[in-house]
């Protein structure tokens, strides 16, 4: 099954939270929290193997069952071989999981894009997955405050989050930029969809500028103010709870890789 963006967006988004979540002392939080935690990437990594195309769908499986491995000794108390287990699985996920999607999916990076664009496209895959990820185990982390979790340690993953964000708005807002130019000093016109990709004929016909204006729309404006109330209202005074706007973030943050992706589809 050919599930992309999805399955990208899922793969680094997953890998990014299982990192993330990695990073969390297990001397003062629950087992069960992690547990949790593990069965969640089991699925997310099942979900993203159905969506991807069959010469690969045993690799996500893999990662899978190495969840499924760390859920095993967490659900057995033994944390340090948990968070080993979980490590694995980030890393090989983040590194060949998001490669192996990218290589056998041609238009995830076209040939009509210039270089400095496509490295910036990869990073912005990368940090657009990564607040998508995050968001998840900051949520995680204020849904298990009975599990050991303290205040401080959920401001500190949320202001993290805020600033991965600002920085993922310049990545963007720079990449549109240069995207910008380099199409302005090409004639488009003369050109077909057929031959070019669906991008020129999208900006041929128009489109290419609301879809963009979603996107900046919704990096550069939405997902910031988004991250900025859930880091104030996940202060020691605020008597607001900073779920909504995590959930707002991770939902934001998927309609905003969607969205950049579309614009190359």
């Amino acid at each position: 099954m050919d599930g992309f963006p999805l399955n990208l967006i899922l793969a680094v988004a997953t890998a990014s939270a299982t990192i993330f979540l990695g990073f969390l002392p297990t001397k003062s939080i629950s087992s069960n929290f992690f547990g949790k935690q593990a069965v969640a990437a089991i699925f997310a990594w099942a979900l993203i193997a159905f969506t991807s195309p069959t010469q690969i769908i045993q690799y996500y499986l893999l990662l899978a069952f190495l969840c499924f491995a760390a859920w095993w000794n967490f659900h057995r108390d033994r944390a340090l071989a948990g968070k080993m287990w979980l490590s694995v699985a980030s890393g090989l996920g983040i590194s060949i999981g998001v490669m192996l999607i990218l290589e056998v999916t041609p238009r995830a990076f076209p040939k009509y894009l210039p270089q400095l664009n496509e490295t910036l496209l990869l990073i912005s895959t990368y940090t657009g997955g990564a607040v998508i990820g995050l968001a998840y185990g900051c949520f995680a982390l204020v849904q298990g405050t009975h599990s050991g979790i303290t205040q401080s340690l959920i401001q500190r993953y949320v202001n993290v989050l805020f600033w991965l964000l600002i920085a993922h708005a310049a990545v963007i807002l720079t990449n549109f930029s240069i995207a910008s130019g380099y199409f302005q000093s090409k004639t488009i016109y003369n050109i077909t969809p057929s031959t070019s990709g669906s991008f020129l004929a999208y900006q041929t016909e128009g489109h290419v500028s609301a879809i963009a204006l979603v996107v900046l729309l919704l990096a550069i404006i939405l997902l910031p103010l988004s991250a900025y109330l859930a880091k104030q209202t996940a202060s020691f005074s605020s008597r607001i709870n900073p779920t909504r706007f995590l959930m707002a973030v991770m939902v934001l943050g998927l309609l905003t890789e969607i969205g950049a992706r579309l614009l190359l589809l």
